[in-house]
């Protein structure tokens, strides 16, 4: 039944939409390759991606209540 799963299952790389075999592609997953891999590094490193936020909001959320809000999934340290 595994065999099945991972054979329906067939991710493809973001940057050149190959299919990714796990087995091959190593280190790199979600890429096919470190190629791939260091071209996506690039385009953030180069702003070409970006993650928007409303700065604007959460500094008066942080004003209003005096603390720190963490985003999801973060933990007090």
């Amino acid at each position: 039944m595994s065999q099945a799963i991972s054979t329906s299952f067939r991710p493809r790389c973001p940057t050149c939409d190959m299919v990714v075999e796990p087995e091959r592609a190593g280190n790199n997953v979600p890429f096919c390759s470190n190629r791939c891999r260091l071209i996506d590094l690039g385009r953030w490193l180069n702003e070409e991606h970006t993650l928007t936020c409303q700065a604007d909001q959460d500094d008066q959320t942080e004003e209003a209540s005096g603390q720190v809000q963490l985003p999801p999934g973060w933990h007090d340290a």
